[in-house]
């Protein structure tokens, strides 16, 4: 049954003693800003009085699940994800994680960033209570203090933890559904990433690229999709084309470059299978051969991206 933190009294009570015990640790984790927890409609948003935060993250909800083939159960934290604007941010992201991803994430940070992280302590594990309401309340705000403080610091925020953090669960979940040929779920899957990443990372970086390029080669239903399957995701897919080939004239990064022309023959594909004129990208392609690019036999794009995921681990 799902629960909500700082819903009622006594979990904002629970709350309170927690901070009691071990306040100091959060409230002086990120150096010298003071964080105030606000409680309202079961959200739990921590707030600097200091240098803006860009993202705003919130624990908006949890729930106690079972492991597969287990009796085991554990919390999944949901975490909102929006834009800290004066515009309110209308369609933000949400990812699931559970206490064991974001102690792997603080562990591997603590170990490569000593010095990042010496002022930030984690809640340990507990051999009982685990699913009390002030435990979780209480690991809510632990997480979103974590969270902020990594995106305030560029080489936490581009750790390959850190990036692990908050792409692999959906990619497993993406790939899983490609490969059951539900193309459909999977751009939904990856569109909701795409989002996640694009906030947290800049326009043209490595992970935001990747994505922008995983959800073309997924609308047009990787190499196994028929001619009606690309049709139906061709119409949802072409804003994120559009997007990718915009990206990539500002890409200088040569592994980035391998994906080019994949990406130019999905869009031509696109392009065609939504009845409109491909000329312009078709010109792209011939202008490349002309100057001595191999275009003739390249990968699809997601064979591309495979090749470069296994050299990169991105």
């Amino acid at each position: 049954m799902g629960q909500e933190p700082l819903l009622c009294i006594s979990k904002m009570i629970g709350l309170i003693m927690c901070f009691l015990n071990t306040g100091r640790q959060l409230f002086s984790s990120c150096n010298i800003h003071t964080y105030i927890l606000l409680l309202f409609s079961g959200y739990c948003i921590v707030a600097s009085s200091g240098k803006s935060i860009m993202l705003k993250f919130v624990v908006s909800s949890t729930k106690t699940v079972c492991e597969l083939d287990s009796d085991k159960r554990y919390v999944l934290y949901t975490i909102c994800v929006r834009q800290n604007t004066l515009r309110e941010d209308l369609d933000p992201s949400y990812i699931q994680r559970r206490y064991t991803q974001f102690l792997e994430l603080y562990n591997s940070l603590k170990k490569d960033f000593s010095s990042l992280m010496s002022t930030f302590n984690f809640p340990k594990k507990v051999m009982v209570g685990n699913f009390s309401s002030a435990l979780i309340a209480c690991r809510s705000a632990y997480f979103v203090s974590l969270l902020e403080h990594i995106i305030k610091e560029t080489r936490l925020r581009e750790a390959q933890c850190t990036m692990a953090f908050f792409q692999d669960v959906e990619l497993a979940e993406a790939k899983n559904l490609m490969n059951a040929n539900k193309y459909d779920q999977a751009l939904s899957t990856l569109e909701n990433l795409f989002k996640l990443l694009n906030r947290v990372y800049t326009d043209r970086s490595h992970i935001v690229i990747m994505s922008l390029c995983r959800l073309v080669a997924c609308g047009i239903g990787g190499s196994s999709a028929t001619s009606s399957e690309n049709a139906v995701l061709a119409g949802p897919t072409e804003r994120w084309a559009k997007l990718a080939l915009h990206r990539f004239d500002g890409v200088s990064d040569t592994d980035l470059l391998s994906l080019y022309v994949p990406l130019l023959k999905s869009c031509i594909l696109i392009w065609k299978t939504l009845g409109k004129d491909s000329k312009s990208l078709e010109d792209t392609l011939d202008n490349m051969k002309r100057v001595g690019m191999r275009v003739d036999n390249s990968s699809s794009l997601s064979e591309a991206i495979e090749k470069l995921e296994e050299s990169s681990s991105i």
